[in-house]
């Protein structure tokens, strides 16, 4: 922010000595803050630590945001104050007096301790700083064009328009990992930053201040360019979108918990589940479909009238213009799945080997583990359904996740009763399952381990259909039939 400094001459005419003397002359500071402020304005680091205190320019006089940023990579904002010729900020819960040694390091001095000492850091020549209500298009063009450093928990920050330039959405990253995507939009000089509605904003190629509804600041640093925006639109760019949508893993959060998404092709090329999963674990599952004559994709019960896909990161939009955004998953597989990549079979009796074969493995779903249990005529059998919880018993204290904490149990006919907690019936019902060894259980997970491996293997079947009309699949040693130059049927 610049000073501006007006200078009045008060002049009178003495006409005796036929001379104008100056009587006096008044210099005004004007601007948003005093001179004064502008001398602590900038960015300071601790000598002893290396933390950091960018001091920033507010949006009245007297008044301003500070943000910290420890080496531990903890990002919050503060403020300054100036009172009665007093410079004063804050840093967490700690208050500080502000002053400038001889050397121009800033001296902050708390109200009891020792005084920190902070040396200048230089920063490059800021460019003209752009405020939101004076220019919306050269404010948006400002937020994408870099990634930011934030003070919403230390995240870094990229911002994406979507359907339209003044709407989109906040992609939240720390650690490489993805912390939250959040809407953002912006209308009538206000911007909405998910919940947060930002009323003044401005915003430069080093920072992005803002100030909310409750005075608090928000402040954004610059970190770098963001990467080049391309944008693949699904009512313009179908096949390459879908390209892009069916290829490796989406993300999500929720809750603080990380999902991933893989959209799969299943009942059609532009038909099939969206399957999520979180911990390795399915944990959702919708169907989806997209229809040619809408141009829109319907997941589960919920239609999206528009779609795209900016660099990274998968816009939903519904008609009521709520958008739903998913990101690439930084460990994404490079695969792009069709229908070749799906395994498929009749639930008829001509195919009961290759059911057995599909429903051979231990399978899960939310908190339950599935197997399915075939006798020896192969069209019938048993399917279980279980979970399994460790108890402990400490002290006088019986723990396990299924029943709590309880100190007694109790047993009244064929009752058990767990003190506080649950009743258990005794039942002599036939029962195909049985408590395992430990042997048994590494033996188990590792024979799972190779199913798994082999149901999700490529390999080229020959199905056989023989007089009596039964269905036999003979599976051949190679993956795909581009490595086969030709096919013969020998009898002997």
């Amino acid at each position: 922010m610049f000073v501006f400094i007006r200078i009045y001459f008060m002049i009178k005419y003495f006409s005796r000595l036929n001379k104008v003397i100056i009587v006096s002359i008044v210099i005004i500071f004007t601007g948003t803050n005093s001179f004064a402020n502008n001398a602590y304005f900038g960015s300071w680091e601790n000598i002893t630590t290396g933390d950091r205190v960018d001091i920033l320019d507010g949006f009245k006089t007297g008044v301003g945001p500070v943000l910290s940023i420890k080496n531990d990579g903890s990002v919050s904002t503060n403020k300054w104050e100036n009172s009665n010729g007093e410079f004063s900020l804050t840093l967490g819960y700690d208050g500080y007096t502000a002053s400038l040694d001889p050397s121009g390091n800033l001296l902050l001095s708390p109200s009891y301790g020792d005084p920190i000492l902070m040396s200048p850091v230089g920063e490059s020549e800021e460019k003209t700083t752009i405020n939101l209500k004076d220019d919306e298009v050269g404010f948006i063009e400002t937020l994408s064009t870099y990634k930011w450093l934030t003070s919403l928990d230390g995240n870094s920050a990229m911002f994406k328009s979507t359907f339209s330039p003044d709407s989109g959405v906040v992609e939240l990253t720390k650690d490489d990992k993805l912390d939250d995507l959040l809407s953002f939009g912006i209308a009538s000089g206000v911007i909405k930053i998910g919940s947060e509605v930002i009323i003044e904003a401005r915003i430069n190629d080093q920072y992005f201040i803002g100030i909310n509804e409750r005075d608090d600041f928000i402040v954004f640093k610059s970190l770098e360019k963001a990467p080049v925006v391309v944008s693949t639109v699904l009512a313009q760019q179908r096949k390459e979108f879908f390209d892009k949508l069916l290829t490796g893993e989406w993300q999500t959060t929720s809750f603080g918990s990380l999902n991933t998404h893989k959209f799969r092709p299943v009942y059609g090329e532009l038909a099939g589940e969206l399957l999520t999963t979180r911990n390795d674990r399915l944990y959702e599952d919708s169907k989806w479909e997209y229809s040619p004559s809408t141009g829109a994709i319907k997941i589960g019960y919920t239609d999206f009238v528009g779609a795209v896909i900016v660099n990274d990161t998968l816009a939903l939009i519904e008609k009521d213009g709520d958008q739903k955004f998913f990101i690439r998953a930084f460990n994404s597989s490079e695969k792009r799945y069709t229908l070749a990549d799906v395994k498929a079979s009749a639930l008829n009796e001509n195919s009961l080997q290759k059911i057995s074969e599909m429903l051979s493995a231990q399978f899960q779903r939310g908190e339950f583990f599935y197997s399915f249990e075939f006798k020896s005529d192969g069209r019938s059998g048993f399917s279980h359904k279980w979970s399994s919880s460790p108890f402990n018993i400490t002290g006088e204290t019986f723990s396990s996740d299924m029943i709590g904490k309880s100190d007694k149990l109790f047993q009244i006919e064929d009752f058990i009763i767990f003190d506080g907690h649950e009743v258990y019936k005794m039942d002599a019902t036939p029962s195909r399952l049985r408590p395992k060894s430990e042997d048994e259980v590494k033996q188990d997970a590792i024979n799972q381990e190779q199913l798994q491996v082999a149901a999700q293997s490529s390999t080229v079947t020959i199905r056989l259909m023989t007089i009596n009309g039964e269905i036999k699949d003979v599976p051949l040693p190679v993956s795909s039939f581009g490595e086969i130059a030709s096919i013969s049927i020998l009898s002997e």
